[in-house]
């Protein structure tokens, strides 16, 4: 009974033995699977097909229509503002030599008249003498004291034939007084504003009954027909524009008008770097201060291709696809607009890279959505 009772343990430790050695053997024999790594997927870029040939330069431009006649209306002198025979109000419109504003002249005139009564007084108490001192001169001088008005203003004075006869007015006060007066009519001129030319108020400053002292701002005078637009291109791009050069504008409520750059500015602005145009806009419908947008027709490249500016890489080389996968190919950059550059050293037929890449490289896989529209 013993003895088959080891038997049986002998066998059961042998058939475990063997059983652990039967699992590592076939375990050390079995050959794992080839890996097989999946495709690199393709990235979706944007590109176009290069094409060689003419390449307009379009230069974009932005700027604001303003009127070239056109008169900022300030008080030379002090004294209350009057009503004129129109009201001076925006959009109120004006021939040249109309009254736009008047200011109260009363206290001048009153100077005026006060001086001139003095003035005729000199000349009474002067004709006398002059009988006995200047006789030759005396006749001329009684006619031009009867020609004299009370009010209104002074005749120009009788010619002087000789030094000594200007020096005897002189040194009784005649010319200091007539010149004075003369010089009051010319500041009494100032209390009445008229237009200069047949125009339009843009802005009023002022109502009546407001008191104004020199230097006052009391308004804004506009001839509507007399319209340019300035704008401003940069530094680096002034080598292509020229006074005569036309332009596409449109605006942002609707339109279209061809323009034409009729002066352009000396210097450069340091702090944009840019140089003002003006441009004489063509057509109806144009307001003072009204904004167009639109491009100049600068000319154009032979054998280029318009690529966007984002496009280029930072040493001016560009990412096309040959095989499906990215090649960096360097190019001759002719001009570089705010949107477009001009290139050169691209094959026709060669896939062009469009999309601003991150972490692009050479040879990632892409593929590319075609859009001839750079």
């Amino acid at each position: 009974m013993l003895l088959k009772r080891r038997l049986t343990i002998i066998i059961g430790l042998l058939l475990i033995v063997g059983g652990i050695r039967a699992c590592k053997y076939l375990a050390a024999s079995r050959t794992s699977p080839e890996r097989k790594e999946a495709p690199a997927q393709a990235r979706a870029v944007r590109a176009i097909t290069a094409g060689n040939g003419p390449v307009l330069i379009s230069i974009p431009v932005t700027g604001r229509m303003r009127a070239t006649d056109r008169m900022l209306i300030t008080a030379e002198v002090g004294g209350t503002l009057l009503r004129a025979g129109k009201p001076f109000r925006e959009g109120m419109a004006f021939r040249q030599g109309e009254t736009l504003l008047r200011i109260d002249d009363g206290e001048v005139r009153a100077q005026i008249n006060a001086q001139q009564s003095g003035f005729l007084r000199t000349l009474v108490l002067l004709v006398p003498d002059l009988r006995m001192d200047l006789p030759a001169a005396a006749p001329k001088w009684e006619s031009y004291l009867k020609s004299l008005p009370i009010e209104g203003r002074l005749p120009e004075l009788p010619e002087m034939s000789a030094d000594t006869e200007r020096n005897y007015l002189a040194g009784r006060g005649v010319l200091d007084q007539y010149y004075g007066i003369r010089a009051l009519y010319e500041r009494l001129g100032k209390y009445a504003i008229s237009a200069p030319f047949d125009g339009v108020v843009v802005s009023a400053l002022a109502e009546p009954g407001a008191i104004v002292t020199p230097g006052t701002r009391l308004g804004e005078f506009i001839a509507p027909g007399t319209l340019e637009m300035e704008t401003a291109i940069s530094g680096a791009e002034l080598g292509l524009v020229k006074v005569g050069d036309t332009l596409r504008l449109s605006g942002a409520e609707g339109g279209s008008w061809r323009g034409r750059i009729i002066r352009m500015g000396e210097s450069i602005d340091a702090a944009t770097q840019s140089v003002k145009l003006y441009v004489k806009v063509d057509g109806s419908n144009l307001r003072d201060g009204q904004y167009l947008a639109g491009a100049i027709e600068a000319g154009s490249l032979s054998d280029a291709v318009a690529v966007p500016r984002s496009a280029l890489l930072e040493d001016g080389s560009l990412y096309t696809v040959e095989d499906s996968s990215l090649r960096r190919t360097p190019v001759v950059v002719l001009h570089q607009g705010v949107e477009q550059a001009m290139v050169r050293g691209l094959r026709d037929g060669q896939v062009v890279v469009t999309d601003r890449l991150s972490g692009a490289f050479e040879g990632l896989r892409v593929a590319p959505v075609l859009n001839d529209q750079p």
